[in-house]
């Protein structure tokens, strides 16, 4: 058996340029710039946005140290004011209760008679006791009923009650009743610093037009 072996070169095969692989590179080399680029863009506003957030943990940092500062400043306004309020209320109060009193006079009828005042400035109320007499035409209970009414008609007092009130004897004059009345003040109205309120200037205006 005869083997033949053929020593002859072979023939090579030539290189043919492929548009398609073309294509292809072109592609994957725009791809790969597009990437590049815009995973840079997005790298830029993240590091925008944590110098942002950097700055405005700087700022909240200096705003909790000045905290304390702006605490202290408003609880010294706060005690100035009320120091400002406590002068002006000892600059008033002569005046304001003289106002006082001379309202408790034209409030109270003829046939009544206080036996204990007293005044209350934190509260701004007035507690009133006293005895109302009969007299011919004007019974007791009735009296102490106009007391009250005056005191709601005034332009010092408001919220007239009665607390308590007792039949007791009075001499002279027979039956009689004792009452404790509680009403409030108003304290610029006692005063004299409290500017007219609407409904009090629109009927001194109308009271005014009737008198012309």
């Amino acid at each position: 058996m005869t083997i033949k072996v053929n020593l002859l070169p072979t023939e090579r095969k030539r290189f043919t340029f492929d548009p398609l692989v073309a294509v292809l590179f072109v592609l994957v080399c725009a791809a790969l710039v597009g990437c590049v680029m815009h995973g840079s863009n997005l790298q830029s506003k993240v590091d925008e946005r944590l110098a942002k957030i950097a700055q405005l943990e700087e700022e909240i940092k200096k705003t909790e140290q000045s905290l304390p500062i702006i605490n202290e400043i408003k609880s010294q306004i706060a005690r100035l004011e009320g120091e400002i309020k406590i002068v002006t209320n000892l600059k008033y109060d002569p005046v304001r209760y003289a106002n006082l009193l001379t309202e408790v006079g034209k409030v109270l009828p003829n046939n009544v008679w206080l036996t204990n005042l007293s005044v209350e400035p934190s509260t701004t109320t007035v507690t009133m006791s006293g005895v109302a007499a009969h007299r011919p035409g004007k019974a007791p209970l009735a009296t102490i009923a106009e007391f009250m009414q005056n005191m709601d008609k005034s332009e010092i007092f408001t919220e007239a009650s009665l607390a308590s009130t007792a039949k007791t004897q009075v001499e002279n004059t027979g039956t009689g009743f004792t009452f404790q009345i509680e009403a409030t003040y108003d304290p610029d109205e006692a005063a004299g610093i409290a500017e007219d309120k609407p409904e009090k200037a629109e009927s001194k205006e109308a009271s005014a037009d009737q008198e012309s």
